[in-house]
């Protein structure tokens, strides 16, 4: 049963009248990674060849996938200083939720491109670049991962008659520190890489995606899921 890790970050850029939010995401399968991590280390050696030149490289080794995802939001919606709510987390800024959905989006639309070769598909661990997130924001957001994306690949299932998601799990969804005064862990490349991605998320989108990045711009479904926190419904 295969295990993967998936790596994500993200950035944000002010646009004429909002803001956008721009998440990488990619994911590789653990034993190539753990037989192969000399080639993250040497991503951030200063090469002759570009920085991106040198991640799909390392993308293709690895046979890895990856993911941009772009959602630009009226300022009506990203509203600084708004406090949304659930049942599960009472109080989260606006700009957590929008990050939380746009999270949960990408990984959902990341793992079947992943995995639709594959036999089948066991444990998914997900680490993210470290942020301010309340206790009780990261545990829903780990509860609705599991609760979401599960169900989502036994779909994928039921629709290519396969059983390649039967034993399909997330098991972490944790942060990772950014490396200070030591040689960076295998999870600081990885959440590294993803904020390579994010730098050049321009170049990867205007150019429609390069060999194992995907681009998806997803700012009519994290629109319309934001705004039911102002009253509206998802379909307007």
């Amino acid at each position: 049963m295969l295990m993967h890790y998936l790596f994500l970050d993200e950035a944000y850029h002010d646009v004429p009248g909002g803001r956008a939010i721009v998440v990488a995401a990619w994911a590789t399968d653990q034993a190539k990674l753990n037989d192969r991590i000399q080639l993250l280390d040497g991503l951030r050696q200063h090469g002759k060849s570009p920085i991106l030149e040198r991640i799909v490289s390392v993308f293709e080794s690895l046979d890895a996938q990856a993911l941009v995802a772009r959602a630009e939001l009226p300022g009506s919606v990203f509203r600084s200083g708004e406090i949304d709510g659930t049942n599960d987390v009472p109080a989260m800024a606006r700009a957590d939720n929008i990050w939380s959905t746009i999270v949960i989006f990408a990984v959902a639309h990341l793992i079947p491109r992943l995995f639709l070769r594959r036999r089948d598909v066991g444990t998914v661990d997900v680490y993210f670049d470290q942020r301010t997130l309340k206790p009780d924001l990261a545990t829903a957001l780990e509860k609705t991962s599991r609760g979401s994306l599960v169900p989502l690949a036994r779909r994928c299932d039921a629709q290519l008659g396969t059983n390649r998601f039967k034993k399909f799990n997330i098991r972490r969804f944790q942060p990772v520190e950014k490396a200070k005064n030591h040689a960076p862990t295998k999870f600081q490349n990885g959440t590294w890489v993803s904020h390579q991605l994010c730098a050049k998320s321009d170049q990867i989108i205007s150019g429609g995606g390069m060999a194992r990045i995907e681009v998806q711009d997803m700012s009519e479904v994290v629109r319309r899921t934001v705004q039911q926190f102002d009253g509206k419904s998802f379909y307007e």
